[in-house]
């Protein structure tokens, strides 16, 4: 009894490392962004704020949303806008970039969302080019639109948000809003 201890604990993998089956001969170490606590580990459990997706597997490191686009800048003409912004300076460590526009419109303090009035182009999410253009906007009305980054695994931390937003007023210059 003693002997066969012994030798399960010689083929275990050290912390830090992992073997998905007993079968296989070597020790893997954990790939980027998790950690074998214990010896022995089937597969690398995510830091704090670092996942997998369903797809990833064992050997794919765990990866985290991608920080807030940067440089968001706009051009509007009459009622169209367009928006540009750049990648975000760390993309979580995943390729599967997108991003999505959000549109708010503000008289005072208070707003709502644009609702369908407004129209995006391409589309307002799962953008993979850093443009869009917004048509439709109305005269003489403030809008904040937000611009996030996602990828595969931001569904996964829900409560937090990555976006960068920029507020755009339709006024013209010089137009008085009040009736003379």
């Amino acid at each position: 009894m003693g002997m066969a201890i012994l030798l399960l604990s010689m083929i275990a993998c050290p912390p830090g490392s992992y073997k998905m089956s007993s079968r296989q001969q070597e020790c893997f170490p954990c790939p980027a962004n998790s950690v074998a606590e214990e010896e022995g580990s089937v597969v690398c459990v995510c830091e704090e704020d670092h996942f997998r997706t369903p797809l990833d597997t064992p050997s794919a490191p765990c990866t985290r949303p991608p920080s807030p686009p940067r440089d968001l800048v706009y051009t509007l003409k009459q009622s169209t806008l367009i928006l540009e912004w750049a990648a975000p300076s760390d993309t979580g460590g995943r390729a599967d970039l997108t991003y999505s526009v959000g549109c708010r419109r503000c008289v005072g303090r208070q707003c709502e969302p644009c609702g369908a009035s407004v129209g995006f182009v391409p589309q307002q999410v799962g953008l993979t080019e850093r443009t869009v253009t917004v048509v439709n906007l109305l005269p003489n009305t403030n809008y904040t639109f937000t611009v996030e980054a996602l990828n595969g695994v931001s569904e996964l931390l829900p409560n937090k948000r990555f976006y960068t937003q920029v507020n755009v007023s339709t006024s013209l210059p010089g137009e008085s809003q009040f009736e003379h």
